[in-house]
């Protein structure tokens, strides 16, 4: 196993994206209007209200839309991964892994889906406490300073998992036959002793997501396939 070097695999990219940009920030485009169109769909089909059951069914239907993005976000690192292994690609990719094994993928975005919920959750619970000490005066300094703490902690917990487990997808469209254990657990394997040389990559970034938003998002049509192609050749480097 090799160590990436994080100039060296970003100029890779660059190199094996020329040609390629237009075509892949289209399969982006395509990725971002199918899961609006799901999350449309999934918020008319959950009943208004504030009671259990309308929470519920709201909360069922967005992990569905969770499964099916993930589903197809596993055929887009397909697509990238053979990018990086100079293998063709076909728009019908994205949909490949459909008839794949799904499972794993479903299970992997299930597990995604609770983490971040329950990250977010604490989010929204330190904001309330800081707006309540800034506007009623209701909760005193050191629970803002305990909220605080926890919301760090929350952070840096959340941000290991998620680089532990940042090879998944890829993992999954090198070997579609894993099981969910067998795909997590290499994936936590490969990245032992990666997690912030990976960090430092995604970090390195966050100047042209920047960009990318400040031209209203379109811009982020480009970086995202950038930033794929640069995953799937620090993949490539770490798995041998």
């Amino acid at each position: 196993m090799g160590k990436p070097v994080i100039k060296e695999i970003k100029c890779y990219a660059r190199c094996v994206l020329k040609g390629q940009h237009a075509v892949l920030a289209g399969v982006t485009l395509l990725l971002t209007a199918l899961n609006l169109v799901l999350s449309y769909l999934a918020l008319m089909a959950s009943p208004s209200g504030t009671g259990i059951l309308s929470m519920l069914i709201y909360f069922g239907c967005s992990i569905v839309v969770n499964i099916i993005y993930y589903i197809l976000l596993a055929g887009l690192y397909r697509i990238y991964l053979d990018i990086c292994n100079n293998h063709p690609f076909r728009w019908t990719d994205l949909f490949s892994m459909f008839t794949e094994h799904p499972e794993p993928v479903a299970i992997y975005s299930i597990l995604q889906f609770f983490v971040t919920w329950i990250f977010v959750q604490i989010a929204f619970w330190w904001l309330e406490v800081v707006l309540n000490l800034l506007f009623y005066g209701e909760v005193s300094i050191n629970n803002v300073l305990f909220a605080t703490a926890v919301l760090i902690i929350a952070a840096v917990l959340f941000i290991a998992i998620e680089i532990s487990f940042s090879m998944t997808l890829f993992v999954h469209a090198n070997d579609p036959d894993l099981s969910f254990k067998e795909m997590m657990k290499e994936s936590w394997n490969l990245m032992s002793g990666m997690r912030l040389r990976y960090l430092h990559m995604q970090l390195s970034f966050i100047g042209m997501y920047l960009l990318g938003l400040l031209s209203l998002g379109i811009g982020l049509l480009f970086v995202n396939p950038y930033v794929y192609t640069t995953s799937g050749y620090f993949y490539k480097k770490i798995s041998g």
